[in-house]
């Protein structure tokens, strides 16, 4: 499993995502951006046998995408 650095910023925390190495806040509720997405299980599902942390946006919504067209991750 892949893991990243974590920095506890406010209500939140910076997380480096494990696929693009990108910087990005991870608002640890039900507030957090990524609750804005729509995630279909099968992306769920790669990500929980993939990562132990979140993803940025730009990487969950080409995920996200993909999946919608039928085309693998």
């Amino acid at each position: 499993m892949t893991t990243s650095i974590e920095h506890t910023i406010g209500s939140g925390k910076t997380v480096t995502c494990p696929i693009c190495k990108e910087l990005f806040i991870c608002g640890l509720s039900s507030t957090c951006w990524c609750a804005t997405r729509k995630v279909p299980a099968e992306v769920k599902e790669y990500l929980a046998e993939r990562y132990e942390t979140c993803i940025c946006s730009t990487c969950l919504d080409r995920l996200i995408e993909q999946a919608g067209t039928g085309e693998s991750a």
